[in-house]
Formats: structure tokens, sequence, C-alpha cells
């Protein structure tokens, strides 16, 4: 999933409180609140935990941009509505397809991801969750990627469907090298990388890797050509 505009989202939605903001600096405030939010994801494990967290974010935000000189009278309740707002997630380009012809296969799919424990509602929302077996976030175990247990922890949900399942057998896609090459390979997952022309500044930069021969796929329906 990726999120649909959020930065003009951002900018519009504050344009809308009378707030009009350069787009540079919505977009630099959130980066800001997006590493926030990144950092404690894995800490929002039920509803109380991510109010806390959407509220921490919320003030981040703020702050954010107070520090670029752009100190907004607005609420708290406005900050964090104008967020909640521009938060939209929409399923990459041919997604579906994908995920349609590998089910078809009869390749069993599953997502483990650095989240919070609304994954398979965002999953829902955007017309996902019925493609996978099982959603793993990051806040139902309390680890997250990179890290060897958070997959072996996938590795363990998936052998209730394949009781003698190894690692091995697994292939782990993934576009964050260090995150999702490193962590799944380090747990005996098999990683395939996925190389996207671009990737948020907040997320992790896209960067070559000399000297590593792991798959590369340009785009997702390279699986198809795989399976």
């Amino acid at each position: 999933m990726e999120m649909d505009d959020f930065y003009g989202r951002l900018q519009r939605n504050f344009a809308q409180l009378g707030a009009n903001l350069p787009l540079d600096v919505v977009k630099k405030a959130a980066h800001v609140e997006m590493r926030h939010y990144m950092k404690g994801a894995r800490l929002a494990n039920d509803l109380e935990a991510w109010h806390k967290l959407r509220d921490d974010c919320a003030q981040t935000l703020a702050n954010a941009l107070e520090a670029q000189g752009h100190k907004l009278e607005l609420s708290k309740e406005a900050f964090l509505q104008v967020l909640s707002d521009s938060v939209v997630y929409l399923p990459h380009v041919g997604v579906r397809d994908v995920l349609t012809s590998l089910k078809q296969k009869g390749i069993r799919l599953a997502v483990l991801s650095n989240w919070d424990f609304r994954l398979p509602q965002a999953l829902d929302e955007a017309g996902l969750l019925p493609f996978f077996d099982f959603v793993l976030p990051s806040a139902q175990v309390g680890l997250e990627k990179p890290a060897r247990e958070f997959f072996e922890k996938g590795v363990e949900s998936d052998r209730q469907f394949v009781r003698n399942l190894s690692a091995s057998e697994c292939f782990y896609v993934g576009d964050h090298y260090e995150k999702d090459v490193v962590g799944a390979r380090n747990a005996g997952l098999r990683p395939l990388w996925l190389v996207r022309s671009e990737r948020d500044l907040a997320s992790g930069d896209i960067h070559e890797v000399e000297n590593d021969d792991v798959p590369r796929l340009k785009k997702l329906e390279d699986l198809l050509k795989m399976f």
C-alpha cells in the first residue's frame, strides 16, 4: 500500500482551516511526524496506545511546523483531525491483479510489517485483506524488522497451515534493504528485493548495494515470472 497524496492532502486540509503553508514546509514537517510514528508503531498494540501515538504524532507535526516558523493557532484536536483526514492508503497499481494470480497458483500470502495493531483494518479498507492468510504487525509481536525474531514469528504463524514448514521455504518480499532483505535473510527466509524507482525519505532512501546477489524485482508483477 501507499499513502495517497499525503503531503498534498495535509496542505489542503490545513488551508481549509486558514493555514496556507508551502508544500515544502508541509513535506518537511510530515517527514518528522512519519519518523516519530515509525519509532512508536510497535508499541501501539491496542486502541489506547494507538490513540496516544496518534496524539503524539499530531503534536510532533505541530512542533515541526513551528520549528520552520509556522506556529499555527489551532487546537490539538484540529491538528489530529487534519492528520487523520490526510492518511488515506491505496494499493499500489497492479497489486490486486498480482495477488489474485498468486492465490490462483495456490501460494499462501501473509503480511509482516512494522505497523501498529490496526494493520488488518488498513488492509481491509484498501480491499487487500482477503488475499492474506494472516497479518502480523510489529505491534502484535513487540518487535520490528529487521529483528530476526519477528520474521521467525511469521514462519511460526504460517505453521498453522503447514506444520513442518521451514524458513527456507518462505520468500519475503520487501523494498527496504536493511529491514527487509537483511532481516529476512538472517532469519533463514529467502528475500526478494523490490527496488522501486523512488522511496519516501521518511522510510529510507533507495540505494544500490554491491556484492549482494539478492533477486531484485523492478515491479511486483515480476513475482509472476518466478512462481
